[in-house]
């Protein structure tokens, strides 16, 4: 059943381009057919569930040929005909901004990997402009002003708020304009191999990414910590950190990091209290405080 489509009566006449809901196979399905029946230039950018590369859900999936934007429900169908279409021809150039991160998600979560790409951020970096991040280069090459304030929000909500929907179909829409100002800059400049160098870079990293066995704070931890029970609390309260802020839990994800983790670990609460007086937000301590305790309790059994 299709998800629930964002209220846009308020604020869609500020948005200069038809936007798009994709969240059921058929829809998916036309939006397929549609990408491989036209070569030219597509902006990609994925949202998360904000628990890093090596651990998150892809929660929205935006994509755009600089007159249109589509905004793609990957929580609700099977998004990656869609994406195959993306990656399929040669004369599809799939522009990304900062593509390493949001390529090697895609490349864990769906098996598969795009090659024929144009990076913003690698183009900007080439230039050397002092300012390569996607909101000035928006204002600087398409005059459009762009705001981050949905950028942590929690992307799994439905409906999606107006805010996120317009950051998100901003995000895709303006890398093909984009693309074009700063192609054309590097051309100019005599400095397309050195683009070329710099993208195979990146593309190549992505295809050597792969995810660690363990959390990469587990590592140091260990190090320092010769305690295995405290290690095996530790992973758990990892593991069950990831598994809440997938489900969207963004205030604890937030507020409770790593290193918080690793103290509480090693303190070892066994009440509300100890817990409080380990560092744990008095705020979260009624809503988390008894799971996080039978997470410690019992480590190799980590549930919601």
């Amino acid at each position: 059943m299709p998800t629930p489509f964002p209220s846009l009566e308020s604020f869609k006449e500020t948005l200069p381009f038809p936007i798009h809901w994709v969240s059921d196979p058929e829809t998916g399905e036309r939006l397929r057919e549609r990408i491989l029946a036209r070569q030219e230039p597509w902006g990609l950018d994925i949202e998360t569930t904000l628990t890093g590369q090596h651990h998150c859900e892809v929660a929205l999936v935006q994509i755009s040929d600089g007159r249109e934007a589509w905004l793609i429900d990957s929580l609700a169908f099977d998004y990656k005909p869609v994406i195959e279409a993306l990656y399929a021809s040669p004369l599809h150039v799939l522009i990304v901004h900062g593509g390493i991160g949001d390529l090697a998600v895609l490349k864990r979560v769906l098996g598969i990997m795009a090659e024929n790409v144009f990076d913003t951020l690698v183009a900007a970096q080439v230039l050397a402009i002092p300012s390569p991040n996607l909101r000035e280069l928006a204002r600087e090459c398409m005059m459009v002003r762009m705001t981050k304030g949905s950028q942590q929000s929690n992307w799994r909500v439905r409906p999606l708020t107006q805010g996120q929907f317009k950051y998100g179909a901003l995000d895709a829409w303006v890398l093909p304009g984009i693309a074009r100002v700063l192609g054309g800059r590097v051309a100019a400049a005599g400095k397309t191999p050195e683009l070329r160098t710099g993208i195979k870079a990146m593309l190549d990293s992505v295809k050597a990414y792969q995810p660690p066995r363990a959390h990469p704070y587990e590592q140091g931890f260990a190090h320092r910590n010769r305690d295995k029970k405290a290690r095996a609390r530790l992973h758990a309260l990892l593991d069950w950190r990831t598994l809440m802020a997938n489900k969207g839990h963004i205030a604890l994800l937030m507020s409770v990091g790593n290193r918080l983790l690793g103290t509480i670990a090693e303190k070892n609460p066994t009440n509300d209290a100890e817990l409080k007086a380990a560092g744990f937000p008095s705020s979260l301590i009624r809503r988390y405080g008894e799971r996080m305790l039978k997470v410690m309790a019992s480590p190799g059994d980590v549930r919601e």
